[in-house]
């Protein structure tokens, strides 16, 4: 072969390879692709719904008390549209009143699954005027009695310390008139007698029997890593990133991004504003979430501290209760001031049921005995029950997650399930 021919043949390969590279690049598309601008950054969300205090602040237990007896909704729905309702009820009238013990043949407690300042149930509440200033003025539950001379209800809000009382009037008759039919039924079947114990750290009522429930096998979806990367990162093309088989680590000097196992956790060490936020932890975390429409399924307030907050999953009206390594039932945020510092959430969201089956709860005598033997029941601080939330997969190899009703116990802000009577073991299992 001439040098010539060589030289032309050789050059000919060059640019063929140079062409096929060159389209190969035009083509390619990276799982995790750089973003440049800040209308791009904007348009990164979870794909939820836009949230208000009234979608995440609601009661776990409504219980009517009459005459010493105590009486639930056998549905929880009917517990929640009652809530709907009182939310509309005009409350005037409000003002401190004397510490002391508020009685009456009959009232109705609405009982939150963790204590929150007064001042949110503004939001919350069909109130004349704000409720209190005080910001060390917490409440859990809240109680409606009714006055049968004057017909109408009382409505008292007693701080969690026991030291303060705030109360208010229902003056409409038909609201009195409401309640009253409820109380004369209380009999029927849409009601169950409750059991109260009041050893515990507050007072917990359990539904009285047996009951059957469905667990639910569903398919769910997962949030993009790319979104997530771009929510938590204002300039993600300047983000480090180390893959591993089951993780992915997003790193700037002051921020740093986990995701693995269906969750993330976000931990942000830059230096923050010492001066006190203008908002309280609750308004800053609702406003964040919402920003990255966050709430991408019924998430509802868990726990609230002055710098934490935590919203938990929800299914039928039921907690749901996850034991992984990254929590897949809850939301939550701390805050430094004005300044997210620590951010732990599930990306699943459920989506169809695929599959159901029936399973029969222990009775409500087996949990009484086995809280009461508790050594530590004076710690426990609620008695729910809830699904537990596993992933699991099919024969396909495809995952779906699976919730599985049981009863379950709060200590010290973290769910466990209720150990079997005289096993003398605590089950570990649970979810902060």
């Amino acid at each position: 072969m001439k040098l010539e021919t060589a030289k032309s043949l050789l050059l000919i390969i060059l640019i063929g390879t140079s062409l096929i590279l060159t389209f190969g690049m035009w083509n390619y598309r990276a799982e995790y692709e750089p973003l440049n601008d800040d209308e791009s950054i904007d348009k990164a969300d979870l794909g939820g719904e836009q949230k208000n205090a009234n979608d995440v602040v609601k009661p776990n237990n409504v219980v009517f008390k009459i005459n010493g007896e105590f009486y639930s909704y056998e549905d929880p729905e009917d517990s929640a549209e009652l809530f709907e309702d009182i939310q509309t009820w005009e409350m005037t009238d409000l003002q401190n009143t004397d510490v002391e013990e508020k009685t009456a043949d009959a009232e109705v407690e609405i009982i939150f699954p963790t204590g929150v300042p007064l001042s949110l149930f503004e939001s919350i509440l069909n109130t004349d005027r704000t409720l209190t200033n005080n910001m060390n003025f917490y409440v859990d539950r809240f109680y409606i009695q009714l006055q049968e001379e004057d017909q109408l209800l009382k409505v008292y809000f007693v701080s969690l310390d026991g030291d303060e009382v705030v109360e208010g009037t229902i003056h409409s008759t038909t609201n009195y008139e409401q309640l009253l039919s409820m109380f004369s039924n209380l009999k029927g079947e849409k009601y169950q007698e409750n059991h109260l114990l009041t050893e515990t750290a507050r007072n917990i009522y359990i539904p009285d029997g047996e009951k059957t429930m469905q667990s639910f096998k569903y398919t769910f979806n997962m949030t993009r890593t790319a979104d997530v990367r771009n929510i938590m990162f204002a300039r993600p093309n300047l983000v480090s990133e180390s893959k591993s088989a089951e993780s992915i680590m997003y790193r700037t000097d002051d921020r740093q991004l986990n995701i693995t196992g269906g969750g993330m956790k976000f931990i942000n060490v830059a230096e923050w504003n010492k001066e006190p936020a203008d908002k309280s932890v609750f308004q800053q975390s609702l406003e964040n979430i919402n920003e990255h429409a966050g709430f991408t399924d019924d998430y509802r307030l868990d726990s609230y501290t002055d710098d934490s907050i935590t919203y938990r999953l929800y299914r039928l009206q039921y907690p749901v209760i996850n034991n992984s390594y990254m929590d897949l039932s809850t939301i939550y945020q701390r805050w430094q001031s004005d300044q997210l510092s620590e951010y732990t959430r599930s990306l699943i969201s459920l989506d169809t049921v695929a599959n159901t089956s029936s399973i029969k709860l222990r009775d409500s005598d087996e949990i009484i005995s086995s809280i009461q033997q508790n050594k530590n029941v004076a710690d426990i601080q609620d008695v729910q029950i809830g699904y537990r939330l596993t992933v699991e997969k099919d024969v396909n190899g495809e995952d779906y997650a699976l919730l599985e009703p049981d009863w379950y116990q709060r200590v010290n802000d973290s769910w466990s399930v209720v150990p079997e009577k005289n096993t003398g073991t605590q089950n570990v299992e649970g979810g902060s």
